[in-house]
């Protein structure tokens, strides 16, 4: 009997489409934001592990990060029209990872600009086989379309829409990936931290920088926001960058400390297991490695040359 109510639900979804079941959350007035599950893509959840945000003005939508698909955006787009009948003017794209941008199309075909990084420009192709596609498979990515931006931010870009003004900045060189973008709304004094910031789950250090993010979080902290909204998990004050530094730093000892005492690579693992982080989301899918590649990393870090 279960089994036939799981088939059911399933040929439904297939027919009327993945629910995301989205709802928005206020941050502050004009300012809302999806906030994605701080768990691996699956097709559970229809690879909705990101947070998307959205900015109003008098004149349009700015989107802070488009989302996992092109289902994704158009029921955000959805969510946003129920709070004000404007069109999106602007999708902002905080890196290239795939979770992040998988949403451009959608907006891309209603006159959106579409903006990004420069990894973004070298790195997304159309006829790439994205993480997604192979996570939650052709029915939840269906629609789904690659495309290219329409501003490639190499340093920092400004824009004003209905009276705010929009920010976007690349803080470092590297910290979560060489082509990470911050969004600073001053009137609002909100800033959108992309991946430069996670909360209540481990990060991925894959094609980051330990020395890079610790960096990032500092001039992070130094924009003085009141609200500050990582790329995943809910966290929306000031004080959200509190718990991501003291992870990224206890890495950064322990493996330095390691080295000092001349703990081979292949140990590297055993001797940095920073139990007090275990029940953080994906600590058992990303911990291990982001020992590896600090520990890959850190061996000829010098501090006086930093």
């Amino acid at each position: 009997m279960m089994k036939h109510i799981v088939l059911l639900l399933l040929s439904i979804s297939w027919v009327f489409g993945f629910d995301y079941r989205l709802k928005p959350l206020k941050i502050t007035e004009g300012i809302y934001c999806f906030f994605g599950a701080t768990e691996e893509v699956s097709q559970t959840n229809g690879g909705n592990m990101v947070n998307s945000c959205f900015v109003k003005t008098s004149q349009g939508f700015v989107i802070v990060d488009s989302g996992p698909t092109h289902q994704y955006a158009a029921q955000a787009f959805e969510q946003m029209q129920k709070i004000a009948k404007l069109p999106v003017k602007f999708v902002i794209n905080t890196h290239d990872h795939d979770d992040h941008w998988l949403g451009n199309s959608f907006y891309k075909e209603r006159g959106a600009l579409l903006i990004g990084s420069r990894t973004y420009e070298q790195n997304v192709t159309p006829t790439m086989h994205t993480r997604m596609l192979r996570a939650v498979g052709k029915e939840i990515y269906k629609g789904t379309k690659i495309v290219k931006l329409d501003k490639v931010v190499k340093d920092d870009y400004n824009f004003t829409l209905g009276g705010l003004t929009f920010e976007i900045k690349q803080l470092v060189p590297q910290a979560h990936t060489k082509g990470d973008l911050i969004l600073y709304v001053p009137e609002k004094k909100t800033l959108f931290a992309g991946d430069e910031l996670f909360y209540d789950r481990i990060t991925s250090l894959r094609d980051g920088s330990v020395i890079g993010s610790l960096k990032a979080l500092d001039r992070i902290d130094a924009m003085g926001a009141d609200f500050v909204i990582a790329g995943h998990g809910y966290a929306t004050d000031a004080n959200a960058t509190k718990d991501f530094r003291e992870y990224l730093t206890t890495l950064k000892e322990q493996v330095l400390d390691a080295l000092d005492h001349d703990v081979p690579l292949s140990e590297i693992v055993q001797k940095v297991p920073m139990d007090k982080y275990k029940d953080y989301k994906l600590y058992d899918v990303l911990h291990s490695r982001n020992v590896y590649d600090a520990y890959i990393e850190l061996e000829m870090y010098d501090e006086d040359e930093e």
